[in-house]
């Protein structure tokens, strides 16, 4: 009996059971361009490969006048997109925002936003636009 509950240990332990509840994971992109560098990730959770809910973050590193611009066009982005969102740094070298994705928003900011419901589908397409998942 004890070996069976130690070998059932280890399967919960390795995510073998991954979909008997909510995992949360997460995909990462680095990108830089002249004096920015932008970080998004994509985290969400799911169970039994159906995304539940996702949150997607951009941190951006530059000068005062790239972070100026970034801040400038996303501005504007967010008055067409109305998702709900968070400041998390604003300083003259860093702008890190977080946004709360409803996975009931419509199509066409789902769309853009790279988003599929099921998590196969978001992770393959992700890691093909060139994304590192964990």
């Amino acid at each position: 009996m004890k070996k069976i509950i130690i070998i059932l240990s280890c399967f919960l332990l390795t995510g073998c059971f991954e979909n008997s509840g909510y995992i949360v994971k997460s995909c990462y992109k680095e990108e830089k361009s002249n004096d920015l560098k932008v970080t998004t990730t994509y985290t969400f959770k799911f169970k039994n490969d159906i995304i539940d809910d996702l949150n997607i973050t951009y941190d951006n590193i530059g000068n005062s006048n790239s972070i100026s611009s970034v801040k400038l066009s996303i501005e504007s982005q967010n008055k067409y997109t109305n998702l709900e969102y968070n400041v998390l740094i604003d300083n003259e070298t860093e702008y890190k925002i977080e946004y709360i994705v409803p996975l009931d928003s419509d199509k066409e900011v789902l769309d853009k936003l790279n988003v599929k419901q099921s998590r196969t589908d978001f992770v393959n397409n992700l890691k093909s636009l060139g994304y590192t998942c964990e």
